[in-house]
């Protein structure tokens, strides 16, 4: 990568010849680990009780409106 002199410090300044978050060794991702499998589903019980805990209505996935409508 080009060395270029940074002209700003300010907290939207791009890194340049340095790691992004994310990217750098040692940063912990959300991707599953080679022999683990993924969590189990909540099930309709448990959504519900949530649903209802959070104050929204819950409908079905066939229920939704469609793009469009």
């Amino acid at each position: 990568m080009d060395e270029r002199e940074k002209i700003t410090t300010g907290p939207n300044e791009r890194a340049i010849g340095e790691n992004i978050a994310g990217t750098a060794p040692g940063i912990a991702d959300d991707a599953l680990a080679p022999g683990q499998e993924l969590p189990e589903a909540p099930s309709d019980e448990e959504v519900a009780r949530a649903a209802e805990k959070l104050g929204v209505p819950l409908t079905r996935s066939d229920e939704q409106p469609h793009e469009g409508d």
